[in-house]
């Protein structure tokens, strides 16, 4: 519905300000659960963006670094997308998925307190920007204040979702749902794929639980997606994400039921039972080997 798509870019900012993903290893999780206009709801299961009269809930990239990060495992900057690919890319899809890739890169290097690193994805992301026709989207100062404070992480988090929410503002104002949801799948596949790459040793209990909630995720970006696809342009990369939802679909579930408390003083009602999902080391590999195919393919 159109009066509902502007509404879609706030999940720009919010993915890049809010909610949650998460990565591999032998474990389990759990699903997350989704809610219709099109705002964003911070909580911690992620971004829940309204379209057509069906709520979308997707994770977000600061909230995945915040999880590695509290892990203890080591920063490797070698897992970021090569900025030179930013260079050669024509297509709209293209830059649109690496502004949210290049997004959850900065969330990751931001987190991790890599000041340089993330000024130079910060400036990728605003020339891909350009390339899109958001040039106007920025404050021109921004790089500016960034660079003068690139060893503040609080204030870098904060000129990060400044620029979040700049491309907001734009795409909402010229009703760009298109190129949003895009950039929201960039963010998604790219945080994963951190996720993923961490989720080993000690790391592996704190990031698996997260993995079987992208299950639900997925189904809902690839709604997002389809719901504003006006020209057919992505019907590739939704048939690429069902790929990616065949590799989830060995995850299995387990259900314990507990019988309800109720605390008859406060009127409250506590629901014990619990759901969790077991994932194998080959479930990670086919998740891990599909989201590499999705991180670079449509790159060109």
């Amino acid at each position: 519905m159109r009066s509902h798509r502007p509404h879609l870019v706030l999940t720009i900012a919010g993915s890049m300000l809010l909610a949650a993903c998460g990565g591999g290893g032998e474990g389990q999780g759990s699903d997350a659960t989704a809610k219709d206009s099109l705002a964003t709801t911070p909580s911690d299961g992620g971004g829940v963006v309204n379209v057509g009269g069906k709520l979308f809930s997707i994770p977000s990239p600061v909230q995945t670094a915040l999880l590695i990060r509290s892990t203890g495992a080591a920063y490797q900057r070698d897992l970021l997308m090569d900025k030179g690919k930013a260079e050669v890319l024509t297509g709209r899809m293209g830059r649109a998925l690496a502004v949210g890739l290049f997004g959850s890169d900065l969330a990751y290097a931001t987190i991790h307190k890599d000041g340089q690193t993330a000024l130079a994805t910060l400036q990728t992301i605003e020339e891909l920007s350009a390339d899109l026709e958001m040039g106007n989207a920025f404050d021109k100062g921004l790089v500016d204040r960034f660079r003068r404070n690139v060893n503040t992480q609080d204030s870098l988090l904060r000129l990060s979702g400044e620029a979040f929410r700049a491309a907001d503002r734009y795409l909402k104002t010229n009703e760009r749902g298109d190129v949003a949801s895009l950039v929201l799948a960039g963010g998604w596949i790219g945080s994963l794929h951190l996720a993923l790459a961490h989720a080993t040793g000690d790391a592996q209990a704190k990031l698996t639980p997260r993995i079987a909630e992208q299950r639900k995720a997925l189904d809902d970006l690839i709604a997002l997606i389809e719901a504003n696809d006006r020209e057919q342009q992505c019907t590739a990369l939704c048939a690429d994400l069902k790929s990616l939802k065949q590799a989830f679909a060995g995850l299995k579930s387990t259900y314990t039921y507990e019988k309800p408390v109720t605390d008859a003083a406060s009127r409250t009602t506590f629901i014990n039972s619990t759901s969790t999902v077991v994932i194998t080391p080959q479930d990670l590999s086919a998740i891990a080997e599909q989201v590499a195919v999705l991180r670079t393919k449509y790159l060109i």
